[in-house]
């Protein structure tokens, strides 16, 4: 199967619908439901816990000076609310299985290179 660039909610609406055994149209319907549920327990809680997956947490940002890159000018960023999302332990080392193997070849003891002689004075 060959990599695509970009993934987006057609695409994870049709992985559903073949793993649930759905309709696209019952599949997107799913899926639009439980992002739905996902924005309004945000809304009113501020952080949702999903266990074996992440948490997904409402952060309030304050107001802030910034820089306007094209005019160099400075000018007042408003306070604002963003996202976070920090997945689980098993998701982390499960989507990383390049990093992991990495590290294990990390494992083991470093050669030393050796270190080059000071020249006395003559």
């Amino acid at each position: 199967m060959a990599k695509k660039s970009r993934v987006g909610k057609t695409d994870l609406v049709g992985n559903v619908a073949a793993a649930a055994e759905l309709t696209k149209e019952k599949a997107k319907n799913v899926v639009n439901a439980v992002l739905a549920g996902i924005f309004s327990v945000l809304k009113d809680a501020g952080k949702l816990q999903l266990t074996n997956f992440g948490t997904f947490t409402v952060k309030q940002t304050k107001e802030r000076q910034g820089i306007n890159p094209k005019t160099q000018e400075p000018i007042t960023i408003p306070a604002s609310y963003r996202l976070g999302f920090k997945a689980c332990k098993a998701w982390k080392e499960g989507m990383m299985p390049r990093k992991r193997e990495q590290a294990k070849g990390k494992g083991k003891a470093p050669v030393a290179k050796a270190a080059p002689k000071a020249k006395g004075k003559r």
